[in-house]
């Protein structure tokens, strides 16, 4: 097997794992407690990182805290997403306009340079997205669950920027990822077991069986993406990544049994194509 179809393999399987780990967010009935238990989980398993590697240096500090804050948001937006719309609906929204609010923030705030193949990949995600938002002949209001889905892709840019900033002022990436896993974990924790208060011990009993194998979900696509990575080209890769708004989609189609009409289909495509040439050029 050559390194180019290893990578798309592996790639594949990020881009699954990730759209796997949302519909099990999507159907779970205490989707607060969920996530608190999810990232919970997933700082336990990075507990082991935090003694074996040595600790972030000072410069590092301040991307950690900002990322603590727009995780948060992210979280709670996404959660308020999927509360109040389809996942056919809010997911692609969400997984789709971070990468092009990503590259207008990389433009404006860091300075790099967009392709003509990038911009026409921006414009059809752009559109993609407006269509995901146009009224249909239901008319059923989703204005609220694409504001969220909306308000999580934002922040999902913003920590897209902070992260790999903050990942290059650590100078290794598995250091900056167990004190991510731990310092996100937190606000998450602490504002389930305010809001939930005596009931949260049994509302994380039930959500623990679906909980854990996400986080161990959410740690292989991140494991999958860095080797992909590793051994193929990252353009091409990254590209592949984005195929989870079509997974996203299939999986709401079979596993929750939301309707899945041919101008969802299309457009599920055409935003993973428009995403497609965002990344390789």
């Amino acid at each position: 097997m050559t390194p180019e179809i290893a990578g798309a393999a592996a790639m594949l399987g990020s881009a699954m794992t990730h759209a796997v780990m949302g519909m099990l967010t999507k159907s779970s009935s205490d989707k607060l407690v969920f996530r608190s238990v999810m990232m919970s989980t997933s700082a336990v398993l990075f507990l082991p990182l935090l003694f074996l590697l040595p600790p972030p240096p000072a410069e590092a500090w301040p991307f950690l805290i900002m990322g603590m804050g727009l995780h948060f948001v992210f979280q709670m937006s996404m959660i308020s997403a999927f509360e109040r719309g389809d996942m056919n609906l809010v997911y692609p929204v969400m997984r789709g306009a971070a990468p092009a609010l990503a590259a207008l923030f990389a433009f404006f705030i860091l300075g790099e340079a967009l392709s003509m193949l990038q911009i026409g990949g921006l414009a059809l995600a752009s559109a993609t997205i407006i269509g995901f938002a146009w009224p249909d002949r239901s008319k059923a209001p989703k204005v609220t669950a694409l504001a969220f889905a909306a308000l999580a892709a934002l922040m999902t840019a913003l920590y897209s920027v902070n992260d790999a900033s903050g990942v290059r002022a650590t100078g290794n990436p598995l250091t900056y990822l167990a004190w991510f896993s731990f310092v996100t974990a937190l606000p998450i924790l602490v504002t389930a077991l305010v809001r939930r208060g005596r009931r949260w011990p049994e509302l994380a009993r039930r959500q623990f069986r679906s909980a854990a194998p996400a986080a161990v979900l959410g740690a292989a696509s991140y494991g999958l993406a860095l080797f992909a990575f590793s051994i193929a080209a990252i353009g091409p890769m990254a590209a592949m990544r984005e195929t989870s708004v079509v997974f996203g989609a299939i999986l709401a189609a079979l596993i929750l049994k939301e309707p899945f009409g041919i101008k969802r289909s299309l457009l599920a495509i055409f935003l993973a194509a428009g995403l497609v040439l965002l990344q390789v050029g």
